[in-house]
């Protein structure tokens, strides 16, 4: 009886010793992984547009596009967007600190205090803190290419302090291939077809809490360490796919769209004990500095995105000079599209789908713009020249369950080095 009893201990001891050496995984189901890159043109007319996109932004939007015959350049395109811009403008006391540490002029304190009331102004539940992005395309004919890289911050807050706020760092890698083509194409009706295919390796990280990051302000070395090695990562890869169609009216002055986006956004994930371990894992050595001890083994599992149901609108009249547009999409319509001819479908829920935009360019090299998301205004500018493109937006969205919950603003530029057109 006493073996057996040793025996049974010794095999727990074991089992227990074998689940600690497993890397658990960390899944966040606030937070909607999907990759789309930013679209500062698209943002600042109320995030509308689908029937009327820029052939190189139609990747992960409209692919129909992409039938417009011709080429498109970008080498590459590059993207800051930085969300709570208000809070942090209308608090004097942090321009004040910001304004001194762009001068130079700033103490620890200054900066410690700085990062607290950005973390603050993350408010509760989810958010995003910024976004970069950085891409290359090309259009040839109808084929079109293109490579993305984007980091964005999420946050996470189930309380109302910076020591209860995390930070959640993502970052994608996605390779397109898309192509469109005409079916119908006639001065009175026009049919576009076209579907992109993307290989996204999306990695996050587990969420950093608040007081762990500004203990790490102004020490890069624990930074690096903590970065790298000791916060687990989760990553992996997934294939998604975007069709579209796009009936063309009057010479394509009016154009209706309908696409499905993010199809198959299914990502095969593993678990890593950190960023240094998961760039190991394709190339080993590839970050030096790795602790002695050996990786924890990794977990397998799956994150789903949503795909997506949109129509969209547009009516573009061929006017010199101002060349106006106008938008109008429905944006994920799925669910309420099964609730046609039934009781439970309210014709006023419509608009809480409903994006709604405009433009007016001056030749086409200066254009203003503005939106309305969901009831939230945007606004937006750019200029094009031949071989650069600067776009701007600012704006408002929904981080919340309900409309209202959380409006949260975003200020975004864009500067793309190439040629590109409607």
């Amino acid at each position: 009886m006493k073996k057996v009893t040793i025996l049974l201990i010794a095999g727990l001891l074991a089992c227990c010793a074998a689940f600690a050496v497993v890397e658990p995984a960390v899944e966040y189901k606030d937070i909607n992984f999907a990759f789309q890159p930013t679209l500062a043109r698209y943002d600042a007319m109320g995030q509308s547009g689908l029937a009327l996109m820029t052939r190189l932004d139609s990747y992960y939007t409209n692919p129909a596009a992409l039938s417009k015959r011709g080429f498109g350049l970008s080498v590459p395109s590059f993207s800051f967007t930085f969300y709570n811009l208000q809070k942090l403008v209308s608090d004097e006391t942090a321009m004040a600190e910001l304004n001194r540490i762009v001068k130079g002029q700033a103490e620890d304190s200054d900066t410690t205090d700085l990062a607290s009331k950005l973390l603050l102004n993350l408010g509760t539940g989810h958010n995003t803190f910024a976004k970069i992005d950085l891409g290359v395309a090309l259009k040839l004919s109808l084929l079109g290419l293109g490579t993305n890289v984007q980091i964005k911050i999420h946050s996470l807050n189930e309380g109302t302090s910076v020591a209860s706020q995390t930070l959640i760092p993502e970052i994608n890698v996605a390779q397109t291939i898309a192509a469109g083509a005409k079916i119908i194409d006639t001065d009175a009706l026009s049919l576009s077809a076209g579907i992109s295919v993307h290989g996204v390796y999306k990695a996050y990280f587990k969420g950093i809490g608040g007081n762990k990051i500004l203990s790490l302000i102004g020490n890069s070395e624990e930074t690096e360490k903590t970065i790298v090695w000791e916060t687990p990562v989760m990553g992996g890869f997934a294939i998604p796919f975007d069709v579209g169609v796009t009936l063309g009216l009057l010479e394509d002055q009016i154009s209706i769209s309908a696409t499905a986006n993010n199809i198959n956004g299914i990502y095969h994930m593993k678990s890593f004990q950190g960023f240094g371990y998961l760039i190991n894992s394709f190339s080993a050595g590839a970050i030096q500095g790795q602790p002695e001890d050996e990786p924890r083994e990794s977990v397998e599992f799956e994150v789903r995105t949503p795909w997506s149901l949109n129509f969209g609108f547009a009516f573009a009249p061929d006017v010199d000079i101002i060349h106006p547009v106008v938008t109008a999409d429905l944006i994920d319509m799925f669910e309420l599209c099964k609730t046609f001819g039934k009781e439970t479908f309210r014709a006023s829920d419509l608009l809480l789908h409903l994006n709604l935009g405009a433009e007016v360019g001056l030749f086409d090299v200066v254009t203003v713009r503005a939106g309305v998301n969901r009831g939230f205004m945007s606004v937006g500018a750019g200029i094009w020249t031949p071989v650069a493109q600067i776009d701007a937006s600012y704006g408002w969205q929904e981080f919340g369950e309900e409309l209202g919950d959380k409006p949260v603003d975003s200020f975004t530029i864009k500067f793309s080095l190439g040629y590109d057109k409607k």
